[in-house]
């Protein structure tokens, strides 16, 4: 190698990130998982150059393990799961929507980089709101990028649910499926506003958005209302300019077209 090259890359090894630690090299090994693991000595977290612990970027167990963790409380369903950006139409009698491919793009890009940002689409129902959701989500999944997608209501039913739970058998409690949706690595929330409105649910709503607009955490909401519609705390902090990225959805009711055009 010539002398230049070498001393380039000698250089350049100098200034490289150190090399993440595995979290405690003393710990006894967790042996879950279907991958050895040589990088985090199957641990399957590593502390990062700031010493902060993350899952190991070589065996991703971790990140699999999360996606698991937020299944039960997922919408998906076996037409959510078909639903990508391939097969999301934008072309009517013949013509390409411009609101379609911008709702489009938009979600190709929140999908590709959704850290630290939102991506509000509202319009009337059957514009294709639910269909870019899920194909969000099944992006991310195959990313490995943990992922919750659920609708609304589902969301309110699940926090019922542990309300009943911990008041009968106490197997868990309402504040820790709580901060599954505030700390969740992405939320998809679809059908936003499809419920009936009541103090309970504005208030759950609220400390759910609150908590994730104050830690800039990845959110994708879908709504049939126009979010100046929502109660003001909730509309200003969908409509920060400086975080989310607020679309109208024009488009027509598509469960409604001739199935010609739906091929």
């Amino acid at each position: 190698m010539p002398a230049a090259a070498s001393n380039r890359r000698t250089a350049l090894d100098a200034h490289a990130a150190p090399e993440p630690r595995r979290s405690d090299p003393d710990a006894p090994v967790d042996a879950q998982g279907d991958v050895d693991c040589a990088y985090c000595g199957n641990k399957r977290f590593v502390l990062d150059a700031r010493g902060e612990l993350k899952p190991c970027p070589q065996c991703d167990t971790a990140q699999r393990w999360k996606l698991a963790a937020l299944a039960p409380f997922s919408s998906r369903s076996a037409l959510s799961s078909r639903q990508t950006f391939l097969n999301f139409k934008t072309r009517f009698n013949g013509v390409e929507d411009e609101t379609l491919v911008d709702c489009l793009e938009s979600a190709e890009a929140f999908a590709n980089n959704p850290f630290g940002r939102w991506l509000v689409i509202w319009g009337e129902r059957g514009s294709g709101k639910s269909h870019l959701c899920a194909a969000v989500d099944n992006h991310l999944t195959q990313a490995g990028i943990p992922s919750l997608f659920i609708t609304m209501p589902d969301l309110l039913a699940s926090l019922r649910e542990a309300i009943d739970l911990q008041s009968n058998t106490e197997q868990e409690s309402f504040t820790g499926r709580m901060n599954i949706f505030k700390t969740a690595t992405v939320l998809i929330i679809d059908d936003l506003g499809a419920e009936p409105s009541s103090p309970w649910s504005d208030s759950v709503l609220f400390e759910i958005l609150d908590y994730r607009y104050r830690n800039r955490l990845a959110t994708m909401i879908a709504t049939n209302v126009n979010p100046d519609d929502f109660d003001y705390r909730i509309a200003s902090r969908m409509q920060d300019t400086e975080l989310s990225l607020v679309i109208e959805n024009a488009a027509p009711d598509y469960r409604r077209r001739p199935l010609s055009e739906k091929r």
